[in-house]
């Protein structure tokens, strides 16, 4: 028996979630997109993990040991908890703090920049906004160097290796 978390895949854990549920190896393996060997092979690992045979053959199909009804709790829980931890992060623009880099022309500070900085200022307050002049021939290396984080420009003084997209 290795009981080191260390060698436990946690795909094993989805496996054996499904067998529990389905109380046979073809549907375990149905639900799982895997074949009915590869979950065969699967439960074997398990058993080897758990030292335990984790499930008997009978009429109906296949019935959990007491060890396998033990770690169905447990099991749902730590397969439930990888799931939210999987899940991205809402973003809650009123406690963002951040610094947003931006090259503008001086049309485009007085007719995008200007107003979204108003609107953001009421709905992210700890966003700030720092707007830098640029030459046309500086605004793709200060971008490559990671000085600015975007920039708006008229698409003719664009570099032609930058990505562009019309507003």
């Amino acid at each position: 028996m290795s009981n080191d978390l260390r060698h436990l895949d946690l795909n094993l854990l989805k496996t054996l979630d499904a067998l529990l549920d389905e109380r046979s190896v073809t549907k375990a393996a149905q639900r799982l997109s895997l074949t009915q060997p590869a979950v065969s092979s699967m439960l074997t690992r398990l058993r080897e993990c758990f030292d335990d045979p984790l499930f008997i053959r009978n009429q109906r199909g296949m019935k959990p040991t007491i060890r396998a009804q033990s770690l169905a709790l447990p099991i749902k829980k730590i397969l439930c908890d990888i799931d939210i931890l999987m899940q991205p992060t809402g973003f809650d623009a009123s406690n963002a703090e951040m610094e947003i880099k931006v090259v503008a022309t001086d049309y485009a500070l007085k007719t995008i920049l200007i107003p979204y900085i108003i609107e953001l200022r009421k709905k992210a307050p700890k966003i700030k906004i720092a707007i830098f002049s640029a030459k046309s021939d500086q605004i793709y290396t200060l971008l490559e160097e990671g000085t600015v984080d975007f920039a708006l420009i008229s698409k003719d003084k664009a570099h032609a290796n930058l990505y562009t997209h019309d507003l």
